[in-house]
């Protein structure tokens, strides 16, 4: 049988922030495939709807990169090599994203099945 919820692609993702300037078109779209897994899944744990994680929101640059270092800092907090109160700082800091998460999208506009530049 098959797991019905989303996943993260693997357990460590990038070594470091997710630096989008400097990523060629290639590893460009093999990080946003990443990071999508691993936002679906947020999505889903967290039950995070249109208002703070739009459907578009790879289509919107200041979204990816609070999601791409939210995913970076997840993935340091969540290693064996932290003490074990890292994951309760990454969701500190995962409090203070969503706000600002749904600032950026209320800015946007966006509804379901509404994409706004």
């Amino acid at each position: 049988m098959s797991d019905p919820h989303p996943r993260p692609g693997r357990f460590f993702g990038p070594s470091g922030p997710i630096t989008w300037a400097f990523l060629d078109t290639d590893k460009e779209a093999e990080q946003l495939a990443e990071l999508t897994l691993w936002v679906d899944w947020l999505r889903w744990r967290f039950t995070l709807d249109h208002r703070t994680v739009p459907q578009c929101w790879t289509q919107h640059g200041p979204t990816v990169e609070e999601l791409s270092a939210l995913y970076t800092a997840w993935q340091a907090s969540f290693t064996y090599s932290n003490d074990g109160s890292a994951p309760l700082q990454w969701m500190a800091q995962f409090a203070f994203a969503r706000q600002r998460l749904a600032d950026w999208n209320a800015r946007t506009g966006c509804r379901p099945g509404e994409h706004r530049d």
